[in-house]
């Protein structure tokens, strides 16, 4: 159930966590089926020192410089989140990404590269679904979206609002834990203009709004266009959630909205920083 502007090569890249082989294969099929040329990078099931670790530092980061130099290779698709990415931001090319017009694909721990890309004026960070959700998607709307964020399509959208507004602006979205790791670091981009579209999982409702609160001391809200919530998939009780959430609303000027789709369940809506995103409250 899914749709593609044409066919593409692909390369196949662990920046954080491990795969199964049986997981990947069952999304490179996806992928496969639907014409794409997919190339397995070397060093997907090496396995780290460190168990977290798909491989270690110098090995994954090999991978993403190698398939950036492949002139074939036109979007590179993470294949799990996890944890990881952090670690190797300051060993990828970020200029020769930029040059190539590759697409970065994927979400979660996968924002640490997509915020690095904004930061360094690079826009095709893709937040799309990775091998898991790509073999088990029977929703419509993933396959669809993944189309709009390749096609660089605009996207208007009508969602509850927590403070009241129209919204335009680029997409930048991403896991919100991972975002905050960025703060204090180069890696974290102006947000000026942007809609910044945020979820995560299983972090309470407290972690929650320290992350949030370390994004907004560090001035992240302060001009951009809005905020989006995507789901904040076994973050605690909903009502001590929405509590954190409405708390935090108050304290910043922009618009701010909630029940976007995106984050750790299906259906997945993708965004693509190509994209210039629309909002306003529904009902």
């Amino acid at each position: 159930m899914f749709k593609f502007p044409h066919k593409y090569r692909i390369a196949l890249v662990a920046p954080a966590g491990g795969i199964s082989p049986e997981t990947a294969a069952s999304g490179r099929a996806i992928l496969e089926k639907y014409g794409h040329e997919v190339k397995i990078m070397p060093h997907l099931f090496t396995g780290g020192t460190l168990l977290h670790l798909s491989a270690d530092d110098t090995d994954r980061v090999s991978d993403i410089n190698a398939a950036i130099d492949d002139e074939e290779i036109e979007i590179i698709w993470a294949v799990r989140g996890g944890a990881g990415s952090l670690r190797i931001l300051d060993r990828i090319n970020w200029k020769k990404l930029k040059d190539s017009g590759k697409y970065f694909a994927g979400f979660s721990d996968i924002t640490a590269i997509h915020w690095a890309m904004a930061a360094n004026n690079s826009c095709r960070y893709l937040a799309a679904p990775m091998m898991k959700f790509l073999a088990e998607n029977r929703e419509p709307l993933t396959g669809e979206t993944l189309f709009a964020a390749l096609n660089g399509s605009p996207v208007s959208l009508q969602l509850p609002a927590l403070r009241p507004g129209s919204v335009n602006g680029t997409a930048l979205a991403g896991n919100l834990t991972v975002a905050a790791a960025l703060c204090g670091s180069r890696y974290l981009p102006d947000t000026t203009g942007r809609v910044l579209v945020l979820e995560d999982i299983g972090e309470a409702p407290y972690r929650i709004d320290r992350c949030l609160t370390q994004l907004r001391i560090n001035g992240v809200f302060d001009h951009c266009a809005g905020i989006i919530f995507g789901r904040f998939t076994d973050c605690g009780n909903e009502p001590e959630l929405m509590a954190v959430l409405k708390d935090f609303t108050g304290k910043v000027s922009c618009p701010v909205f909630c029940g976007l789709c995106h984050g750790h369940e299906l259906p997945f809506y993708s965004l693509c920083g190509t994209q210039e995103i629309s909002v306003t409250a529904a009902g």
